[in-house]
């Protein structure tokens, strides 16, 4: 007669041999079991988390942005930001209703979190993971990282295929090539300025900016005596020609190729009544004044050569900007630079840096470019060359973008679950919330209140953009988060705003950690099976033999269905034969917890003990 004490050595539930379900113990000395011998349980300890139910409308909200306040004055319309509203991934053909282990519940908020951030430096860093210790579960850790270095240059990577031509329904010939060997983007049409299909010479990058001192370097040498344009835009899931954005104003647009929308853009034109060419640089800000719900926005000028200390601010360059056509401070390149909200644009005389312009806090309003608002925070690269010859092209220098989210996973242009105009757009939901982000004041020329861009900090990160979790409705700060319902999946029982990180790694990590287990329940019917033994049982659910051993009680000695030290003890136990004719000499117990389809029940945490009694078979 022996009792034989089994345990698993406690780790986090990773489905190795020491796991709470499944785990593998060996002995030091090997012991004999006489022959004829049979097995019980004698008794069981375990942590079983149970499952916790979520629905449709289990929901909470995502802010990231400079924290708002009501003490220093701060509402979400004096910011770039929204606030988003996520919810736990549903598959397809899942119930309205689900009852999920807290793993099964980190998995789907995991994804739930990272398709509702909308910022590439942030996509894929955020992560819901198990608090547990040897006493079970404790609710969850979520973490909020970001990417903290600047991106490589890209350029090298770059394929024929990451570039789409903006008119090529209405205009299949027109667009341009690029040629990976070379780094070229060049027109595929040229003509007199009778050949309107020229002016469709226009590609996008389908891979967005790095706003981590992203941008890129294109050499102009090849445009000499060209119109062209180097800028960047939002995208366009329905790849409507020309209208990234519905509500733009084109007959109000100071561009003179005003039906091809840009957020921020440089380009050598030629402006009404002048036969030459001249740099000039445009963004997308408010259309109307004073800003109101029925305007959009539109192309307007930023005269850079009218600001007080700019390289080009002389006589010579007055009234319609630095001559491309003249050309001379022989321009070679054209450098973009985006540090979170701030873009700026140098152009290059070889090793020489002119910077056109350049973000500078201190300056008035129309002498910046607008900020990178929540609107265009994924910028993709785009394109236009025009020009009465064959052969115009942009050399790629450097192109810094992302390809892939955190998480390793690629990019995707117009997804919806990574880039927030493409959800608008796809959604109906631009000329709502769209337009409320893209008429605030900051996109208001006529209005002097000055908004100061937010950059990059000492760590490489986005300054000042820190991370808010909404679990319940709240009316003073994050309004309109009507449909919060997760203060207690989430374990954070009548809370409403978490904006204080339970830890912070230096600003490069902040975690959130619940603040108690949340409520759960059991619906699963728990057996333990020793699988290295000659016993027999039979699941009939299953339809064939099994090595399951003890079937535990709906309810633990303390009447518990879970919770920590649950403790089972079978009034008289059941024993099943070891089938040994001969003494069997071991030296290991491989045990499991399943449920009764067998599967590993993977609801259990912490330290599990289950002990054996061995017989042999007629004593008592």
């Amino acid at each position: 007669m022996s009792l034989v004490i089994t345990s698993n050595q406690y780790l986090f539930d990773s489905g190795d041999s020491h796991s709470a379900y499944s785990y593998n113990n060996n002995l030091t000395n090997t012991m004999t079991i006489p022959k004829d011998s049979e097995i019980a349980v004698q008794s069981v300890k375990i942590n079983k988390n149970g499952t916790i139910s979520i629905n449709k409308s289990t929901v909470w909200y995502e802010y990231f942005n400079k924290l708002l306040s009501l003490t220093a004055p701060l509402s979400l319309e004096q910011t770039t930001a929204w606030i988003h509203k996520a919810r736990p991934e549903f598959k397809d053909g899942d119930d309205d209703v689900l009852d999920l282990t807290p793993l099964e519940l980190a998995l789907r908020i995991n994804s739930g979190m990272n398709r509702s951030i909308f910022n590439p430096e942030a996509l894929g860093y955020l992560s819901c993971v198990i608090n547990t210790d040897a006493t079970g579960f404790k609710g969850f850790d979520f973490v909020f990282k970001q990417k903290n270095a600047p991106i490589a240059d890209m350029s090298a990577t770059l394929l024929s295929s990451n570039f789409f031509n903006n008119y090529s329904i209405s205009f299949p010939t027109a667009g341009l090539t690029y040629t990976p060997a070379t780094k070229a983007l060049r027109a595929k049409i040229n003509g007199g300025n009778a050949t309107v299909i020229k002016y469709h010479n226009v590609a996008t990058l389908t891979q967005p900016l790095s706003l981590n001192n992203g941008g890129m370097k294109i050499n102009l040498a090849g445009v000499a005596g060209a119109n062209w344009t180097i800028g960047m835009t939002r995208s366009n899931p329905l790849f409507v020609e020309g209208g990234e954005v519905s509500y733009y104003q084109v007959s109000q647009a100071d561009c003179t190729r005003a039906f091809d929308f840009y957020d921020f853009k440089i380009c050598a034109e030629q402006p009404a009544g002048t036969g030459t060419r001249h740099i000039r640089l445009y963004h997308a800000v408010n259309s109307i004044a004073p800003s109101n719900a029925d305007s959009g926005i539109t192309q307007k000028e930023i005269k850079y050569y009218d600001i007080v200390g700019n390289p080009f601010n002389n006589a010579g360059n007055k009234p319609n900007g630095y001559s491309w056509s003249a050309n001379g401070s022989a321009i070679t390149d054209c450098e973009i630079f985006v540090e979170n909200e701030k873009v700026s644009i140098s152009l290059f005389a070889g090793a020489t840096e002119y910077k056109i312009l350049e973000y500078d806090a201190t300056r008035a309003k129309g002498e910046n470019f607008k900020p990178v608002a929540e609107t265009c925070r994924f910028l993709y690269p785009k394109f236009h060359i025009d020009s009465t010859v064959a052969g115009k092209q942009f050399i790629i220098s450097e192109m810094k973008v992302h390809t892939n989210d955190g998480q390793g996973l690629p990019f995707s242009y117009t997804d919806p679950n990574q880039d927030w105009w493409s959800y608008l757009t796809l959604n109906n939901q631009d000329e709502s919330d769209g337009l409320l982000v893209d008429n605030r004041f900051y996109n208001d020329m006529t209005d002097a209140t000055l908004y100061t861009c937010l950059g990059i900090n000492a760590s490489s990160q986005l300054d000042d953009y820190d991370p808010v979790l909404i679990v319940s409705p709240n009316t003073t700060l994050y309004t309109n988060t009507d449909l919060a319902t997760s203060d207690a999946i989430f374990g954070f029982p009548n809370q409403s705003i978490l904006d204080a990180p339970t830890s912070d790694a230096t600003g490069l990590i902040k975690t959130f950690t619940s603040a108690s287990p949340p409520v759960m329940k059991s619906n699963t019917s728990i057996f333990v099976r020793l699988n290295n033994f000659n016993h027999k049982s039979v699941n009939a659910g299953k339809g064939n033999l099994s090595k399951i051993l003890y079937s535990l009680p709906r309810f633990s000695a303390d009447g518990s269905t879970t919770g920590t030290g649950l403790y089972y003890e079978p009034s008289e136990r059941l024993y099943l034969k070891l089938n040994n004719p001969s003494d069997i000499t071991t030296n290991e117990f491989n045990v499991d917890f399943v449920n009764e389809n067998e599967t590993l029940a993977t609801d259990l945490s912490g330290k599990s003990v289950v002990i054996f009694h061995i017989r042999k078979v007629g004593d008592k």
